[in-house]
């Protein structure tokens, strides 16, 4: 699956689009229980555009992940299957 756009509400404590709090994904508003992981790529190669990445649990129990395109400002979604 790919990832699809999405609007993201964070918390923004010192700058910009910092920890996720809840997303929207299918139309409803998912609040996020736990970040699992996160890890940032293309900050060190200038032909990429840097990127953020947050592997996050829902409070329903499901895993998504959740990517942010510094260089677009914008968010996007993919959940993930195990």
């Amino acid at each position: 699956m790919m990832f699809k756009e999405t609007t993201v509400e964070t918390c923004d404590f010192y700058c910009g689009q910092q920890e996720p709090r809840r997303f929207l994904y299918e139309d409803r508003w998912l609040d996020i229980a736990k970040v699992e992981d996160r890890w940032y790529e293309g900050y060190m190669q200038a032909a990429r555009v840097p990127q953020r990445y947050f592997k996050i649990r829902t409070a329903e129990g499901e895993c998504y992940m959740l990517r942010y395109n510094e260089l677009f400002c914008r968010w996007s979604v993919r959940k993930l299957n195990f």
